[in-house]
């Protein structure tokens, strides 16, 4: 993805009593830095996997303030000025929430303009400071860069009435409560599962149902992820349930019927866009772990391949795994 930097301005948020600092001039997107800086984030939460889709509620002040932004009503430092004020009447109420810097940047690619907006967490990093005939270490605070993670980030779609989002947040405690505060109290809006978090709802809907219908039998589950690996594949990363369950019991109608069901039940009704890196993170290898502390990691297809894995449902509730062929390198 090529991004252009159009407009960036960094505020810096304070809570409790000190004051928060609002920055009167935009940062200089012609440096290196400060293009790299803003790039990275930008990247980082396009190509996360743990992001979520969303959309403002009617009465979001974001979704008010980004409207005006669309029409022209207001420019581009107001509206983040604004933008970070929401954010500071959030850390006045909750002191809780722990300062940060808040990066607002207007970024555009061959697709379109979206509005960029991070909170950038402190962390502490060593450094060393010299005076004369002495060195000495010095702990400062710094903003997250190439190892640092980025918590709470959106991008909006400027282009879009809509203007859908892109999210990755976690929660804050508030009051001894966790809350998702990035979402639901600063942007207002509705959120999708994230890629990650279909994956693994769909991995614990598959466990439970083989658990109850087969009785946690290996083979069945390394023949549904086997599916599902091969459905992403054959589809860009979409993954078809309802063709999950033909292709894993293609001659057991009953056992076919129950696994989609069970799945609608979990919310799964049409296509998942699960993207083939989370597929194949989540599905493509299978591990058993035994009481004994003994665990066995491989391939999920290879169950399929009588040559490669044999495994064997014993009488007593036990089982036992035969790998085949193998070439050791």
């Amino acid at each position: 993805m090529s991004l252009r930097i159009k407009n960036a301005i960094l505020h810096i948020l304070r809570s409790g009593d000190t004051e928060s600092l609002f920055s009167v001039n935009e940062l200089d997107i012609d440096s290196e830095m400060c293009e790299a800086f803003i790039k990275k984030h930008a990247k980082k939460l396009i190509n996360n996997a743990a992001a979520k889709s969303a959309v403002f509620k009617p009465e979001s002040a974001l979704y008010g303030i980004l409207q005006s932004y669309q029409s022209n009503e207001i420019f581009f430092k107001e509206t983040a000025l604004l933008i970070a004020g929401k954010m500071d009447e959030l850390m006045r109420t909750y002191e809780s929430i722990m300062p940060c810097d808040l990066l607002v940047a207007r970024v555009g690619d061959k697709h379109g303009e979206y509005l960029l907006a991070v909170l950038l967490p402190y962390h502490e990093v060593y450094t060393h400071k010299t005076k004369e005939n002495d060195n000495q270490l010095s702990l400062v605070t710094a903003l997250p860069f190439t190892s640092g993670k980025v918590e709470c980030a959106v991008l909006i779609n400027l282009d879009g009435a809509s203007l859908s989002m892109h999210l990755l947040e976690k929660p804050m405690i508030l009051n001894g409560k966790s809350e998702m505060v990035f979402s639901e109290m600063f942007l207002e809006c509705d959120t999708t599962p994230s890629k990650k978090e279909q994956a693994v709802l769909i991995n614990e809907v598959t466990t439970e149902f083989v658990d109850e219908y087969f009785h946690n039998d290996p083979n069945v589950i390394t023949k549904i992820k086997s599916a599902i690996v091969d459905q992403a594949e054959e589809d860009e990363g979409f993954v078809s349930m309802d063709n999950v369950a033909r292709l894993a019991f293609e001659n057991e109608e009953d056992s076919r019927e129950d696994y989609v069901n069970v799945l609608r039940s979990a919310g799964f009704v049409a296509d998942v866009p699960l993207g083939t890196r989370i597929v194949k993170q989540q599905f493509a290898t299978h591990k058993i772990k035994a009481e004994n502390g003994v665990e066995i990691k491989f391939p999920a297809p290879l169950a399929a391949e009588e040559d490669q894995v044999e495994i064997t449902n014993n009488p007593d509730g036990t089982i036992s795994v035969l790998f085949k062929n193998l070439i050791v390198v």
